[in-house]
């Protein structure tokens, strides 16, 4: 039998991402496991909203600190939403959130990620929102989608 003994959950502050985390809760709490969060500052749309027409881009000092204290909120809310007596941590990232979820999970060595579905997208991503679709095809571990 496979053990389950660290589950990362993405997280971004959506309701989705908070049901994924109840179930990451729930099994940490039979598994006895840890959770760690990951909060992803999506670099491609900060640098996106700076865009000028010309293609050049002017992020103002401290855009990209405002929105990793963003993430650090979203996380502690999170953390203080599972249940007492897991073993959790928060972490935020900056980057594209389909990249830095795999390369994350990779690196450190996750037995499980459990993300929501966000159900957004083209007719292709109508099941699964683009972030978890490119998450469960190239994740090395199990990938648990919550709707």
């Amino acid at each position: 039998m496979v053990a389950v003994r660290k589950i990362l959950v993405p997280i971004d502050g959506s309701p989705n991402s908070y049901r994924a985390l109840e179930y990451a809760g729930y099994l940490a709490e039979r598994c006895d496991a840890s959770i760690d969060l990951l909060y992803v500052v999506n670099l491609s749309s900060t640098v996106a909203a700076f865009s000028d027409p010309s293609g050049g881009v002017c992020v103002p000092e401290g855009v990209i600190d405002d929105f990793k204290e963003i993430g650090q909120e979203s996380v502690n809310k999170a953390v203080a939403m599972l249940p007492a007596g897991i073993a959790a941590r928060g972490v935020v990232e900056v980057g594209v959130p389909t990249e830095v979820i795999v390369s994350f999970a990779i690196e450190q060595g996750y037995d499980l990620i459990v993300i929501g579905s966000r159900g957004l997208g083209s007719i292709a991503q109508l099941v699964l929102g683009s972030v978890s679709s490119y998450v469960l095809q190239r994740a090395r571990c199990p990938v648990m989608i919550i709707r």
